[in-house]
């Protein structure tokens, strides 16, 4: 009798072990999360032509990891997403022994997040986008003629959101 009601007591504790556990939860990759900032490239002296960019160092100002772009004529970054600007500092021909031409973009914004589901949280969407170069005296190092924002929402990496002229 003492045996079964043993048996029966961890049986019960095995089934209700069982029957409470969870499925792991995971993000499907096909999920829509937070988009990165897509930008493109052009010609300054022909508009309408895409140009790529060698040795394109973007590094983010608060950071000291940066991402090397070669030979593109688009790059996609990520934006802060708990706060209202992030600044990036772009270096063309980084590579060279000169160490190429510099200039630092200000990218500013507002977020709107969404609840996704358990797995895979939240996503921020950039509103009311802006960009600007931020000025530096010695304008011989620069090497960004324009810049135009195409898209001031960004809620996904499948179109260009920013146009830059050199």
């Amino acid at each position: 009798m003492k045996k079964s009601l043993v048996y029966g007591i961890v049986s019960a504790f095995v089934a209700l072990s069982i029957y409470s556990c969870e499925r792991d939860d995971i993000c499907p990759e096909a999920t829509v999360t937070t988009p990165k900032l897509v930008i493109e490239f052009f010609d300054a002296n022909n508009p309408g032509n895409s140009r790529n960019v060698n040795d394109l160092l973007v590094r983010e100002i608060e950071k000291d990891t940066a991402i090397l772009f070669n030979s593109t004529s688009t790059i996609a970054i990520p934006l802060k997403t708990d706060a209202i600007e992030t600044k990036y500092i772009f270096n063309i021909n980084s590579q060279s022994e000169s160490g190429g031409l510099i200039d630092t973009l200000n990218f500013s914004y507002a977020t709107v997040e969404t609840y996704l589901n358990r797995a895979c949280g939240f996503k921020a969407d950039f509103i009311d986008f802006r960009a600007r170069k931020e000025s530096i005296e010695l304008d011989e190092m620069n090497w960004i003629r324009d810049i135009q924002v195409r898209e001031t929402t960004i809620d996904n990496e499948s179109e260009t959101h920013l146009y830059l002229f050199y």
